[in-house]
């Protein structure tokens, strides 16, 4: 569609933001790492990450992922959605203003065919999302696997080489509402209908505080009342496409061909009902007998557990140790 899109890639001698954390020294290691290590960086698996609604690059989470990512020997590249941080907005669309569910999606399957075809030397990939980028990611995997399968027939001849596709993995995804957040049904239809003419104008929308920027001077993150066009986008996608999903075929024709799939939530998760993410886990049709799929709920993790500042608790794993132990057992076959 013409939208430049702004890509952040996080190479193995990523320190860490300019608000250093302790990830560092708790990032851990491993096995696989130091094997890993043993190759050159080029082969070094890929993790593409999908940022949440009116965040960006420079938030504490990337950050600290980016950390993790540099002591287990990946390479971390984020996308910054149309409108967020650097990247352009559709037509004449304000900062994080989103109104097309589908183009965002697109997007995220651009993003993919093109990073794996860049480093085409890396190993394997996997795909991450968070909170929207968490809903985006699963809804886009029909077309990352459609696309992988044109361009491996495509370049046979060519003996052009591919990364493997590990699988995704989603941290607090979008994959329902809590009821008490929806206004009443008046309410709704008349914030859509204003969302058509507004798209960017935030009224009666929730209010975006960016206290997870890192630095904490960025400005890339949109701080204020939510679009309008976001939060009808939003509220569509996890009260009614999600569901109906869940209860047709949708989500089983989609998810066909995805090697394997691993959800980490928090059980007192404000935004997101932890049993909608169970009903949505359950509809995959993957095995959680043989470890195609798994789901970690962390206890008294709220939505925003990915941007919480590491303690260095050494009794209880973070969400960024949990996301790790799946990532290194996905890519190990490839560094054996």
């Amino acid at each position: 569609d013409g939208v430049l899109l702004n890509v952040e890639c996080f190479g193995p001698n990523y320190g860490g933001g300019s608000e250093n954390s302790n990830a560092s020294s708790n990032a851990g290691g491993g096995n696989s790492m130091h094997k890993r290590s043993m190759h050159n960086s080029d082969e070094w698996p890929l993790l593409l990450y999908i940022h949440g609604v009116c965040e960006s690059a420079e938030t504490w989470g990337v950050q600290t992922l980016a950390q993790y990512c540099a002591k287990h020997c990946w390479r971390l590249i984020v996308l910054e959605l149309a409108g967020h941080g650097l990247s352009e907005n559709i037509g004449k669309l304000g900062r994080a203003a989103c109104p097309n569910f589908d183009d965002l999606v697109n997007h995220v399957v651009e993003f993919t065919e093109e990073m794996s075809s860049k480093f085409s030397r890396s190993k394997g990939f996997a795909m991450c999302g968070g909170s929207l980028g968490g809903v985006l990611v699963p809804f886009a995997v029909e077309g990352i696997l459609a696309a992988r399968r044109n361009n491996i027939t495509s370049s046979m001849t060519e003996k052009k080489e591919h990364p493997d596709f590990y699988g995704i993995a989603l941290l607090a995804p979008a994959l329902g509402v809590n009821p008490a957040a929806i206004p009443p049904s008046p309410v709704v239809a008349a914030l859509k209908a204003l969302s058509y003419f507004l798209p960017s104008r935030g009224i009666m929308t929730p209010i975006e505080h960016p206290t997870y920027a890192c630095p904490p001077n960025s400005t890339r993150n949109f701080s204020g009342h939510w679009p309008l066009s976001t939060s009808s986008m939003l509220l569509d996608v996890t009260a009614n496409k999600v569901p109906n999903d869940v209860v047709s075929d949708n989500l089983q024709q989609r998810m066909e061909g995805l090697p394997s799939l691993y959800v980490i939530m928090g059980d007192k998760d404000e935004i997101v009902p932890l049993q909608s993410v169970i009903d949505w886990f359950e509809a995959v049709p993957l095995s959680s007998d043989s470890g195609e799929k798994k789901l970690t709920v962390l206890k008294g993790a709220g939505h925003d557990f990915f941007h919480e500042r590491l303690k260095g608790d050494k009794q209880k794993k973070t969400a960024f140790e949990h996301l790790f132990d799946y990532l290194n057992e996905r890519a190990k076959k490839d560094f054996e």
